[in-house]
């Protein structure tokens, strides 16, 4: 086995990336490391365990994007010849994300990756692991996505759940991209087709606003048809938190009344 980071990974020679520039040390330079910045980090809330992939690897790539590490993940940060004085800082930094990867990984499996040579090794040998097989991920999805109803969830909760269904889908299945139209018409079908999931999924109490939602041309988004569908929610639960008032209000006068009769009785 080649040792750790002793010589330039073909894969990552192969990339798209470059090595960024000698002396490039300013805030935006995948370089830069801060004081509070150490291996023992750990970067995001939830570990990896293998079947919680994409959710993992989503929150990864936003905490090291945040860092301005994400380049060493995917290619564009690329390790510098033998002869390059940023070298020694490109393997100082790579240790670091390959550290907090590590560390986001749960210890049920974590051993299985601690020999790999770069931290772009370690995350595609990750995606390989647990990200490759989508078939059995994309049919749950799909399930969940077919028979989710709001049943005793609030609409918050409700649309929350599905929210989250949905942005799991398009992460695994994202919507091609073209300059020709047809990405835009494909967006707009799919903003229509989860509407009507949501929609569908509504309790019998929203029938009034869901009809009037249907009837519209053309049709809201998803954000706006929740805005109205939440008004609706509000409205009801106000009228339930005033009704008791007005039956306990109701009864005190009759109470009062009934005393002030058996008084002059």
């Amino acid at each position: 086995m080649a040792s750790v980071h002793g010589s330039s990974s073909s894969s990552i020679r192969n990339g798209a990336g470059r090595a960024p520039e000698a002396g490039d040390l300013g805030i935006e330079s995948p370089y830069l490391l801060q004081g509070y910045d150490h291996p023992g980090m750990v970067l995001v809330s939830d570990s990896l365990t293998g079947s919680n992939y994409l959710s993992w690897s989503r929150a990864m790539m936003i905490a090291l994007g945040a860092k301005t590490k994400i380049g060493f993940i995917d290619g564009r940060c690329i390790k510098p010849d033998s002869a390059d004085p940023n070298l020694d800082r490109w393997i100082k930094v790579d240790y670091m994300v390959t550290s907090w990867i590590l560390n986001s990984i749960s210890k049920d499996i974590v051993e299985a990756f601690l020999y790999t040579t770069s931290s772009f090794d370690l995350w595609n040998e990750l995606k390989e692991r647990f990200g490759e097989c989508n078939g059995p991920l994309l049919y749950q999805l799909k399930r969940d996505i077919a028979s989710i109803s709001q049943g005793d969830l609030s609409l918050s909760q409700y649309y929350t759940k599905l929210k989250k269904l949905w942005d799991e889908l398009s992460c695994l299945v994202p919507l091609p991209v073209c300059e020709c139209g047809a990405s835009a018409a494909l967006a707009v079908l799919e903003c229509n087709d989860r509407l009507m999931q949501f929609l569908m999924g509504l309790n019998d109490m929203y029938d009034h606003i869901r009809n009037q939602i249907l009837v519209m041309d053309p049709l809201p988004s998803i954000n706006k048809t929740y805005s109205m569908v939440l008004r609706v929610e509000k409205q009801k639960e106000v009228h339930v938190s005033y009704s008791p008032m007005i039956d306990t209000t109701m009864m005190m006068k009759i109470t009062n009344e009934f005393r002030w009769f058996n008084q002059c009785s």
